[in-house]
């Protein structure tokens, strides 16, 4: 290991034995072993540069990219299109080496940039305003969490179990340890109904968060819920995909107080899962009490249009005693991509990219529908560009098959609640797809099944 690090061997040893360990591997044996990645096993030592790439090659060239196999998953990471000209732009030397402003005039180029991408998505969610991003969009929603329970000083949320279940997850460690229990609410028939919200509603709430689409792509109606949860004090939280706000409701259309998303599918690969964009957006009385940094518009002494980082006290490196969060920075890179693949395509092909997307996965789901074996769950409730169906075999057998013959499946949901189970799989096709893909994957899915049930 010494061989791909600055230090030499004697220099780590030192360092070892002031430690009290004896080998690199002791500083992560606390950590579970499924959570920690091994020594590289290259062959020998003293390998050439050459020699090192051609073996890592060969490892990455095991790996089932979006590049080599057609991708019917979502569930979070979601392929689209992507003009040619986000990435080309966004490599640009003045975006690609930008550093996080911190000076609240500096940089009027990338401040207006900045300043353009909280416009549009304001406007995208229909809520008075947005900050500069977040890290992504479960760690955005966990912080708009926290600015209800810091704006009702009271104990407990409601989560929707529509939404993401690792997006739970990571609002429970943000949570949990300033002492905020979190309930689950149920849902019926693949939605969250009202009549499942009222009874977990007390003066104990601070908020309900809940999700458009749902997680299992169900799309929700939530009438009546703004006036419920205010009725109580409490705040209302949605966690949208941004993609499906090109033909559903936005979020400040039901009157949500906080909304938040995930930004990847406005112009970023899927890269593996990482790094993303938090979407943060707020109605104008919580201007003061979102996390991050938000850019204004005004005029210097010259009445020239400015662009000035505003309301500085909300940042953790300006007064941290009062921060709202130790959030200091915003993910610019990613935010200028977002901003370039929204402008490209304007409103109207924005919602085109939507609307191919749902009339995609319908045409999978009816095709779905039609093949022994399989059920298509929820029938009856709308969907947007996700669904789920249930096998007779576990999914991540029929998973396999599938990847086996150039198709990468479903989301098998062995060991997810709710609606999820060992045979059951989350199904996503987007505007990317063909009709000889989908034809092909059905026509794959028809040859397992046959296999299955022996016609």
């Amino acid at each position: 290991m010494a061989d791909f690090t600055p230090h030499t061997v004697e220099e780590t040893r030192e360092m070892l034995e002031f430690l009290g360990l004896s080998s690199l591997q002791d500083l992560v044996r606390n950590y579970p072993v499924e959570q920690t990645f091994p020594l590289l096993p290259l062959a020998g030592s003293g390998m050439t540069e050459r020699e090192v790439l051609r073996e890592v090659e060969g490892w990455a060239r095991k790996n089932a990219g979006a590049s080599s196999v057609v991708v019917f998953r979502g569930a979070g990471s979601y392929e689209h299109f992507i003009p040619e000209a986000v990435p080309a732009l966004i490599g640009r030397g003045e975006f690609l080496t930008s550093y996080t402003p911190y000076q609240p005039e500096a940089s009027q180029g990338l401040l207006q940039a900045i300043f353009e991408f909280q416009t549009a998505v304001s406007s995208l969610f229909g809520m008075d305003l947005s900050n500069a991003s977040l890290y992504d969009g479960a760690t955005a929603a966990a912080e708009a969490c926290l600015v209800a329970l810091r704006h009702t000083g009271r104990p407990t949320l409601l989560v929707s179990e529509g939404l993401d279940p690792a997006v739970v997850s990571v609002i429970r460690t943000y949570v949990e340890g300033v002492g905020c229990r979190l309930v689950r609410v149920p849902m019926s028939g693949g939605l969250t109904r009202m009549s499942d919200l009222e009874p977990l509603l007390s003066e104990d709430v601070a908020a309900f968060i809940g999700s458009i689409p749902t997680f299992w792509g169900t799309v929700e109606d939530f009438s009546g819920f703004r006036e419920a949860l205010s009725g109580k004090g409490a705040l209302f939280l949605l966690h949208a995909n941004p993609h499906s706000l090109s033909l559903l409701r936005s979020p400040g259309e039901w009157g949500a107080d906080l909304a938040t998303g995930e930004g990847q599918p406005l112009g970023i690969p899927m890269m593996g899962g990482g790094p993303y964009l938090g979407l943060m957006t707020a109605s104008r009385s919580f201007m003061r009490k979102i996390p991050g940094r938000l850019v204004g518009q005004t005029v210097d002494r010259e009445g020239r249009v400015a662009y000035v980082l505003t309301l500085q006290a909300r940042e953790q490196h300006i007064r941290r005693e009062k921060a709202n969060s130790n959030v200091c920075t915003n993910e610019t890179l990613l935010s200028l991509a977002a901003l370039i693949y929204l402008s490209l395509l304007g409103p109207e092909g924005f919602r085109e990219a939507g609307a191919s997307s749902h009339a995609n996965a319908m045409k999978l789901r009816k095709g779905l529908s039609e093949i022994d074996g399989i059920r298509i769950l929820h029938p009856d409730v709308p969907h947007f560009h996700e669904f789920l169906v249930e096998y007779p075999m576990p999914a991540r057998e029929v998973s396999r098959m599938l990847l086996s013959r150039g198709y990468l499946g479903g989301l098998p949901l062995e060991g997810y609640s709710g609606p999820g189970g060992p045979n059951r799989m989350l199904w996503c096709a987007t505007e990317v797809r063909t009709g000889a893909e989908i034809d092909g994957v059905l026509s794959a899915l028809r040859e397992i099944m046959s296999g299955r049930t022996g016609k």
